[in-house]
Protein backbone atom coordinates (compact mmCIF):
# COMPACT_ATOMS: atom_id res chain seq x y z
CA UNK A 1 0.00 0.00 0.00
CA UNK A 2 0.99 3.37 -0.76
CA UNK A 3 1.85 6.22 2.04
CA UNK A 4 -1.88 8.21 0.75
CA UNK A 5 -3.80 4.61 1.08
CA UNK A 6 -2.12 4.13 4.84
CA UNK A 7 -3.31 7.73 5.75
CA UNK A 8 -7.01 7.03 4.47
CA UNK A 9 -7.19 4.37 6.32
CA UNK A 10 -5.47 5.93 9.53
CA UNK A 11 -8.24 8.81 9.05
CA UNK A 12 -11.37 6.29 9.13
CA UNK A 13 -9.58 4.04 11.87
CA UNK A 14 -8.93 6.92 14.02
CA UNK A 15 -11.80 6.11 16.45
CA UNK A 16 -10.52 2.67 16.59
CA UNK A 17 -6.86 4.10 17.64
CA UNK A 18 -8.12 6.01 20.13
CA UNK A 19 -9.62 2.96 21.64
CA UNK A 20 -6.59 1.10 21.61
CA UNK A 21 -4.74 3.99 23.48
CA UNK A 22 -7.00 4.52 25.84
CA UNK A 23 -7.27 0.57 26.58
CA UNK A 24 -2.94 0.45 26.47
CA UNK A 25 -3.23 3.47 29.41
CA UNK A 26 -5.68 1.21 31.53
CA UNK A 27 -2.88 -1.53 31.11
CA UNK A 28 -0.71 0.99 32.73
CA UNK A 29 1.10 1.84 29.14
CA UNK A 30 0.56 5.23 29.57
CA UNK A 31 3.46 6.79 26.88
CA UNK A 32 1.32 4.78 24.11
CA UNK A 33 0.28 7.02 21.63
CA UNK A 34 -1.82 7.16 18.34
CA UNK A 35 1.26 7.57 16.12
CA UNK A 36 3.36 4.48 17.87
CA UNK A 37 0.03 2.28 18.00
CA UNK A 38 -0.80 3.04 14.08
CA UNK A 39 3.37 2.68 13.39
CA UNK A 40 3.08 -0.73 15.03
CA UNK A 41 -0.38 -1.81 13.56
CA UNK A 42 1.07 -1.15 10.21
CA UNK A 43 4.22 -3.09 10.81
CA UNK A 44 2.09 -6.03 11.92
CA UNK A 45 -0.29 -5.83 8.62
CA UNK A 46 2.93 -5.86 6.62
CA UNK A 47 4.71 -8.70 8.17
CA UNK A 48 0.73 -10.64 7.88
CA UNK A 49 0.91 -12.99 5.05
CA UNK A 50 -3.02 -13.49 4.58
CA UNK A 51 -3.99 -9.92 4.24
CA UNK A 52 -7.09 -10.28 1.79
CA UNK A 53 -6.16 -8.40 -2.07
CA UNK A 54 -9.22 -6.00 -1.26
CA UNK A 55 -9.22 -4.38 2.22
CA UNK A 56 -12.46 -4.05 3.92
CA UNK A 57 -13.06 -2.17 6.81
CA UNK A 58 -14.25 -4.51 9.25
CA UNK A 59 -11.00 -6.42 8.30
CA UNK A 60 -8.96 -3.65 9.08
CA UNK A 61 -11.22 -3.10 12.73
CA UNK A 62 -10.75 -6.58 13.56
CA UNK A 63 -7.12 -6.55 13.12
CA UNK A 64 -6.49 -3.70 14.79
CA UNK A 65 -8.42 -4.65 17.80
CA UNK A 66 -6.64 -7.66 17.84
CA UNK A 67 -2.86 -5.81 18.65
CA UNK A 68 -2.17 -6.68 22.02
CA UNK A 69 -0.16 -4.47 24.28
CA UNK A 70 2.50 -7.04 23.87
CA UNK A 71 2.48 -7.10 20.59
CA UNK A 72 3.05 -2.96 20.97
CA UNK A 73 6.00 -3.09 23.80
CA UNK A 74 7.93 -5.76 21.04
CA UNK A 75 7.64 -3.12 18.62
CA UNK A 76 9.48 -0.19 20.99
CA UNK A 77 11.91 -3.07 21.86
CA UNK A 78 12.93 -3.30 18.38
CA UNK A 79 12.53 0.39 17.74
CA UNK A 80 14.77 0.67 20.52
CA UNK A 81 17.58 -1.98 19.24
CA UNK A 82 17.50 -0.21 15.81
CA UNK A 83 17.89 3.04 17.64
CA UNK A 84 20.45 5.81 16.17
CA UNK A 85 24.42 4.63 15.80
CA UNK A 86 25.66 6.38 18.56
CA UNK A 87 29.76 5.83 17.38
CA UNK A 88 28.63 6.82 13.74
CA UNK A 89 30.50 10.31 12.67
CA UNK A 90 32.15 10.77 16.05
CA UNK A 91 35.33 11.74 16.20
CA UNK A 92 37.72 9.25 18.29
CA UNK A 93 38.52 9.64 21.55
CA UNK A 94 41.88 10.28 22.35
CA UNK A 95 43.02 8.59 25.38
CA UNK A 96 46.66 10.50 26.06
CA UNK A 97 47.50 11.93 28.96
CA UNK A 98 49.29 15.03 27.54
CA UNK A 99 45.80 15.74 25.74
CA UNK A 100 43.93 15.60 28.79
CA UNK A 101 46.19 17.68 30.67
CA UNK A 102 46.24 20.28 28.10
CA UNK A 103 42.73 20.67 28.31
CA UNK A 104 42.41 21.14 31.55
CA UNK A 105 44.86 23.60 32.16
Amino acid sequence: MTKEQWSYWRLKLEPVIQSKVEEFHILGYDTATAKDIWECFIVKLEKNKERPEKIRSHWMVAELFRLKANDYMTSLTIEAYKGPGWFNNEDPIDFRLNSFDDKNQ
